[in-house]
């Protein structure tokens, strides 16, 4: 599983999501495993840590990671896309919030990092992103390189031994989480940026959309079944 490497407050931490279910979650953070119980109630409510020898700081505001050459804006930490208080072609100052991302049941700006403008917009409200995925572009003085408009760079891990390796066609699950909703059915044909289904994780419903146009060849999942990080979503026909 994948290991998310997080400042939250200054302090650095290393999670990663062991076990998930519609009940709980085990995570791992600094080598300690957490139990998470996951409970029918209000959002307002807290998770039940099993283990804690301190508590988890809560953070509502990031710097994104930035590259001044590209004027490329990346997010700091899987979450989903809450708002986007901007929009392309904005003036934007430094410090000035450009998307709110929730992780964990917690929602937390991410500031621009310089004053700039606003170039490409790569995400929408309620997508799942990953450490590392590019949310926008800025361009202005403080970037060295005119902005790219190119595609989110793609997530790379190893398949699990039980599994194919990841193939353009087969759309797969980013994170654990279960199905709630499946908005495709085989032999429909769909294209690059369609919602293919929501997935819940950690209590957060988040749209998977498809990276890809083509036509459903088989579609792996159900709603209610839970699934975990790699897993076959939906498979495109060529």
């Amino acid at each position: 599983m994948k290991t998310y490497k997080l400042i939250i407050n200054g302090e650095r931490y290393e999670a990663r999501v062991v076990e998930y279910t519609p009940t709980h979650a085990k995570l791992n953070i600094n080598g300690h495993d957490y139990l998470v119980q996951i409970e029918d109630d209000h959002s307002a409510d807290v998770p039940k840590l099993g283990e804690q020898e301190k508590s988890v700081p809560i953070a509502p505001h990031f710097s994104s990671g930035f590259d001044a050459r590209s004027g490329e804006v990346h997010a700091p930490l899987p979450g989903v896309i809450v708002s986007i208080p901007v929009k392309e072609g904005d003036e934007v100052k430094k410090g000035q919030p450009i998307v709110i991302i929730e992780a964990m049941k917690m929602e937390s700006e991410i500031a621009s990092p310089v004053d700039a403008k606003v170039s490409k917009i790569f995400i929408k409200e309620r997508s799942l992103v990953q450490e590392g995925d590019i949310l926008m572009t800025l361009e202005g003085a403080e970037v060295k390189a005119p902005a790219p408009a190119k595609a989110p760079r793609k997530q790379s891990r190893p398949p699990a031994e039980h599994e194919s390796a990841p193939s353009d066609n087969i759309l797969r699950a980013p994170i654990p989480g279960t199905i709630i909703d499946v908005k495709v059915s085989a032999g429909q044909s769909v294209k690059d940026g369609d919602v293919a289904l929501i997935l819940e994780a950690m209590k957060m419903e988040s749209e998977i959309h498809f990276s890809t146009s083509g036509k459903v060849a088989k579609v792996h999942v159900a709603r209610g079944d839970s699934v975990q990080e790699g897993d076959p979503l939906i498979e495109l026909g060529v």
